[in-house]
């Protein structure tokens, strides 16, 4: 069991590969507080792993509300009297051409992607340090925000922006032994992955990227449980791509 007595918590806990993050810590013998703003696919989680009920808790929460992130935080600090593991995945993304943009959906995009990033790990750091276990927090990126792409302005950059502030985070937490680390996926394999590709007629995978796919949920899960075990225990400050070669592709036309 690499995640044996830690007790986590995952955001957008319920669908795609935040429910993959929560399968894989619940078979590595964690306790798992799923939080989501989907009540109705929280319940279907906790039917889905129900042989792991009693370490499987769920949080209904609203990441554009800060009082409700604040609220719901603090509960699932408490529920297993402290916190060892923040994963920092949920995120929301519009494609849309730069001047179509709305100030709406650049503030949502904002406010979830990067602003509930940083006060969930301030306030899981703040925690973390009065136990004074240390702990891990990983948070979300993508591919597009270490490369820029056309229809995606808004959420290139709130994923470039988790990257930098984990870094600083990073620098700034060593010394209470939290470490800070970042996933970037490139193309995932989810059903809302399906659902847009179906829309808007996209490819499941760019061409140019080598291993001729789309990533599998549970590959990028596996990131998320080395960087949270303490297998990585002197990786701090790192994102790590999981794009099956598309970024280190760059020259290829």
């Amino acid at each position: 069991m690499r995640l044996g007595g830690k007790r986590a918590l995952v955001t957008g806990g319920a669908r795609g590969i935040g429910k993959g993050i929560v399968g894989r810590f619940l078979a590595e013998g964690a306790g798992v507080i799923a939080l989501d703003q989907n009540e109705a696919e929280l319940e279907a989680l906790r039917e889905e792993f129900a042989g792991h009920a009693e370490r499987l808790a769920l949080s209904v929460c609203d990441l554009r509300n800060l009082e409700q992130l604040e609220q719901a935080a603090g509960e699932a600090f408490d529920r297993w009297q402290g916190i060892d593991i923040v994963i920092n995945n949920a995120g929301i993304a519009y494609r849309e051409p730069f001047l179509d943009i709305p100030l709406a959906h650049w503030d949502a995009v904002m406010d979830i992607n990067v602003r509930a990033v940083f006060r969930l790990g301030q306030l899981a750091a703040e925690r973390m340090i009065r136990q004074g276990t240390g702990g891990s927090i990983v948070n979300m990126s993508s591919k597009n925000g270490l490369a820029g792409s056309s229809m995606l302005a808004h959420y290139n950059a709130s994923k470039a922006g988790v990257i930098l502030l984990s870094q600083s985070m990073a620098v700034e937490l060593a010394p209470y032994g939290i470490r800070v680390n970042v996933v970037a996926p490139g193309f995932v394999e989810t059903p809302l992955d399906r659902e847009l590709r179906i829309r808007e007629g996209l490819p499941a995978f760019s061409e140019r990227t080598p291993m001729r796919r789309s990533a599998t949920i549970d590959e990028v899960a596996n990131v998320f449980l080395f960087l949270a075990s303490d297998e990585a225990s002197y990786v701090t400050g790192s994102t790590i791509t999981v794009d099956g070669g598309h970024l280190a592709n760059a020259s290829e036309f």
